[in-house]
């Protein structure tokens, strides 16, 4: 394998064009396993994952959904595109601590342009979904990643009458990375 030919000097100077690209092979994957899918909710924070996404399912579907799930306590995502230009937060608190970044200035175009909505949610609500799966999905997921699942429980979600065609929702589920205390700590508080 010859890495010089492989380019990867370019890459790394455009590193979120390349991530984004790679993070859309999960829309792709997704739409090929369960192609009736209409609703795609997706974990945003620096906004490459979403981009990536966004991307590749709407070059497959230009009518499908792409909802964001973002934390309340750090909702520059959702204060961005009500704006329609990027905002920055002074902080952030969330027990999603892989959701505290910002949207960045590549990313914040294709959010801005391709993403339907942002739906927040209290870190309550992001406990409770990764609990839901842990102890039902038996599957591991950071809160950060769990988002999504919240999102969707959420009542903002469930009574929204703009979503009520929503009838295939895929959720993105990521992010392994836990500290086990603070999650226990978080549902022994609830």
């Amino acid at each position: 394998m010859d890495i010089k030919k492989m380019n990867l000097g370019q890459c790394k100077q455009n590193m979120s064009i390349c991530l984004c690209s790679g993070q859309g092979t999960i829309a792709l994957e997704l739409l090929e396993q369960a192609p009736e899918i209409d609703t795609i909710i997706v974990p945003i924070s620096g906004g490459g994952l979403i981009s990536g996404v966004a991307l590749a399912a709407k070059s497959i579907n230009p009518s499908i959904r792409i909802l964001a799930a973002e934390p309340r306590g750090a909702n520059d995502a959702a204060l961005s595109k009500a704006a329609g230009e990027i905002v920055k937060l002074p902080e952030t608190n969330t027990i999603a601590d892989g959701l505290r970044a910002s949207l960045g200035s590549r990313t914040w175009p294709v959010v801005r342009d391709l993403v339907d909505a942002v739906i927040t949610v209290e870190d309550q609500e992001i406990v409770e979904a990764t609990k839901l799966c842990y102890e039902v999905l038996k599957v591991v997921v950071e809160p950060s990643g769990a988002i999504g699942l919240a999102a969707v429980l959420s009542d903002s979600f469930q009574n929204n009458p703009a979503w009520k065609d929503s009838n295939h929702v895929g959720i993105v589920l990521s992010g392994g990375n836990l500290d086990l205390g603070v999650l226990w700590d978080s549902i022994c508080g609830l």
